[in-house]
């Protein structure tokens, strides 16, 4: 079978996506006057989320792919919509709205066996704050007022997000702002009851939850063990008693459970070694506490010299849940949240220097189409779009100009006759 050309294949991906429940916006109240409205609300949410999975920086590079639109894109954005018309239109939304459009996404995906775990028996959030760069306001009481040690005062946005990691997309499943007198470890709790809420206790979309050292309390571990799930939280200074502990039950072990193969990362080979306790299960207040890791991270620079550091995880997970192996995966897979999620979102969409507006609410509503768009283009990316090799291995994720590219040009294009079918 001939490989479809990529920009077509881009288009039906669209067309089968941005048909769903999720992307018809019908949910979204429409807050602006009656008297001249000359855009359906509908027609403008399609505008900005076509804007992102385009790869637009500026409102104005919006009007301009609404106006170049060929048959595929005016099924969503039927002409041309002005720049100055979504500028007045975001303030008018609801962040908790569109809130509800994302985890729909999310949902629709879930339901259809998109976000199945890779390597990994159940599936596992991470979860991390992330700053969404200098507003012009205090967002309604909510942004931190911080200064650049020069004097200089300013309003910081901050935010926490989930990121099922285990999935091959890793997208994003909720978010919420961190309080201006609170941080990531104080609304942590406020944030796991909401992200349960969202998707019900006994889902089995996730099980395992993985933080950094910031959020690692017991207070935190109990919520998510109360939950019926799995902690597996790092583990540092704030916590003495249990690091001190940890670093004398496994800080003499030298022959690890599980070794991840030697990789290739920023010019230097890298390796990982799991070693793992079980004799401090239960260990001060901590009751529910199994197991205790150290990942040793050893680096081999190319003038010879070895690097070693050792991190050290506390975990509620029995110990036949997941092998060594496993284990290890877990925590490299942690760090997707930084390397696949907010990295992308501030490289390709530049979310920390918050274009198209830099008033606190409408960074807030921006932030749910970016992670809308970003959910779909990943799931593109890292699973329509790469064809398997034949050795059995798919093919590189492409880069993401290019898909940013190809959605340019799917929408740009003529309707399939497929497509023309669906929408008669």
């Amino acid at each position: 079978m001939k490989l479809q050309p990529k920009n077509l294949r881009v288009q039906k991906f669209l067309q089968r996506h941005l048909r769903r429940t999720a992307f018809r916006w019908e949910n979204v109240t429409d807050r602006r006057k009656k008297r001249g409205r000359r855009w359906g609300m509908a027609e403008l949410l399609n505008s900005l989320l076509l804007g992102f999975i385009g790869g637009c920086r500026t409102l104005r590079a919006v009007e301009g792919m609404s106006e170049d639109m060929g048959g595929f894109g005016r099924q969503f954005v039927g002409r041309r919509v002005p720049d100055s018309t979504l500028w007045d239109t975001i303030p008018k939304l609801s962040p908790s709205e569109l809130r509800d459009q994302l985890i729909l996404q999310v949902k629709h995906m879930w339901r259809s066996k998109e976000l199945r775990p890779v390597g990994l028996p159940c599936g596992m959030v991470s979860i991390d704050g992330k700053g969404l760069g200098k507003l012009e306001d205090d967002a309604n009481g909510t942004a931190q007022k911080t200064h650049n040690g020069q004097g200089s005062e300013y309003f910081l946005a901050r935010t926490l997000r989930a990121v099922l990691t285990s999935a091959e997309g890793r997208p994003c499943l909720d978010q919420m702002q961190i309080g201006a007198k609170t941080n990531e470890m104080g609304d942590f709790t406020r944030f796991f009851s909401r992200l349960l809420e969202a998707y019900g206790t006994n889902n089995d979309l996730f099980e395992i939850i993985t933080t950094d050292a910031g959020m690692t309390s017991l207070a935190n571990a109990t919520c998510i063990f109360e939950a019926n799930k799995a902690y597996v939280m790092a583990l540092k200074g704030p916590q003495q008693e249990l690091l001190t502990e940890a670093e004398r039950q496994l800080g003499h072990l030298r022959k690890p459970e599980a070794e991840s193969k030697k990789e290739r990362y920023q010019g230097r080979w890298v390796t990982r070694r799991i070693f793992r306790t079980f004799e401090m299960a239960g260990y001060h207040d901590w009751t529910h506490l199994q197991q205790v890791w150290r990942v040793e991270q050893v680096t081999e620079f190319d003038d010879g010299k070895i690097d070693r550091e050792q991190r050290y995880f506390v975990t509620n997970l029995h110990k036949g849940r997941l092998n060594a192996q496993q284990c290890l995966l877990v925590i490299r897979s942690h760090w997707r949240i930084e390397c696949d999620c907010f990295g992308t979102l501030d490289v390709q969409w530049g979310e920390d220097s918050m274009p198209w507006r830099r008033n606190g609410v409408s960074v807030d509503i921006l932030s749910w189409f970016r992670l809308m768009a970003y959910n779909l283009l990943q799931l593109a990316r890292r699973r329509t779009l790469r064809r398997k090799l034949p050795n059995g291995k798919r093919e590189a994720p492409p880069q993401w100009a290019r898909i940013f590219e190809w959605v340019k040009q799917a929408c740009h294009s003529h309707i399939p006759r497929k497509a023309n079918a669906v929408c008669a």
